[in-house]
């Protein structure tokens, strides 16, 4: 309950920073009709982001259930930040490189405390599209890559297990152009990993800055 809770606190604040872009942009000065906002070109952006584990208090809770310890897990929601950097092909399409990370999130267990932490980075390469090509444009986008998890044991249980594996993003979000060149950005992503780091998928939601070459 408190997990969902907490997913949509980040929903109402990316819906909150959406409106607020959507009236900057709309109270920047305006451009000539002519400008082409869907130009070929570089871009680099960085962005701040909340992200909240999906599966893994299930899995880790099956874990222990299994050498014989009945418990509730929480894993708290962790803040981090993306960086990505990409070139426009076209009105509608784009590819870019992105690295996002959530620094250590807190591993609790219910009338025990801290049990370990958890931290994550993701690397991925993805394809983008815009279906609308003006000041404000939606996208949607699909990346290949790699994951790392690190979970740091609190307590001494032998814990301390480092894994990498491949990964696939799936995202959407909307671009709002305040400036020829200057661009805010708010997006949502759904990271699902395989393999070895398969149960620490997530969903994080952010907002940042854009620069356009």
């Amino acid at each position: 309950m408190m997990r969902i809770e907490n997913m949509k606190k980040m929903v109402t604040i990316l819906t909150a920073l959406t409106a607020f872009f959507i009236c900057l942009a709309m109270a920047a000065p305006a451009f000539s009709q002519e400008y082409d906002y869907a130009r070929n070109g570089g871009y680099a952006g960085i962005s701040v982001i909340g992200g909240s584990y999906a599966r893994f208090d299930d899995e880790l809770e099956d874990q222990l259930l299994s050498i014989g310890y009945i418990v509730n897990s929480d894993t708290d929601e962790a803040a981090g930040f993306k960086l990505y950097g990409g070139y426009r092909l076209g009105a509608h399409f784009a590819i870019e490189a992105e690295f996002e990370m959530l620094p250590k999130a807190d591993i609790d267990i219910d009338g025990f405390g801290k049990l370990a932490e958890l931290q994550t980075w993701v690397l991925t390469g993805n394809a983008k599209v815009f279906p609308l090509t003006g000041r404000i444009q939606p996208y949607a986008l699909f990346g290949l890559g790699v994951m790392e998890a690190d979970l740091e044991d609190s307590v001494g249980l032998g814990l301390n297990v480092t894994e990498t594996d491949f990964a696939v993003r799936f995202g959407g979000g909307v671009d709002f152009y305040i400036t020829a060149n200057i661009v805010a950005s708010t997006g949502i992503d759904y990271v699902l990993p395989t393999g070895d780091v398969q149960d620490i998928d997530y969903v994080s939601f952010g907002a940042g800055i854009q620069y356009r070459f």
